[in-house]
């Protein structure tokens, strides 16, 4: 059950991160993807499930900041692209922060 849960959080941030990537030329676009971004991964519980999201996150906005076949970019190094791609980060390390405070499977330690 919980490996179908990494997959769904995988999934869920690629399809976000693409929305995001594609929006996040229009002011309204760009807030309304980093702010359902950060509630989601709020949302989420601590761990892998957390980070699952947060990678599949950064998979389209990745490719998006690489160039075109055509020349292009889908991320334009301007305020709008450097904004999103810092808000893109700041999800992949606030993920990467809480990887740690998640559920415990293994044995408690003594003390």
């Amino acid at each position: 059950m919980r490996a179908l849960h990494v997959l769904l959080a995988l999934l869920v941030g690629g399809v976000s991160g693409a929305a995001g990537t594609v929006l996040h030329r229009e002011w309204w676009g760009l807030g309304l993807a980093l702010a359902t971004g950060l509630v989601v991964l709020a949302w989420l519980p601590p761990g892998s499930v957390r980070l699952a999201f947060a990678l599949g996150w950064w998979v389209p906005v990745l490719r998006g900041s690489l160039s075109l076949p055509s020349g292009g970019f889908l991320i334009a190094s301007d305020a709008l692209g450097w904004s999103f791609l810092t808000g893109s980060g700041v999800l992949l390390v606030a993920a990467l922060l809480t990887v740690a405070s998640g559920p415990r499977t293994g044995p408690e330690p003594p003390g």
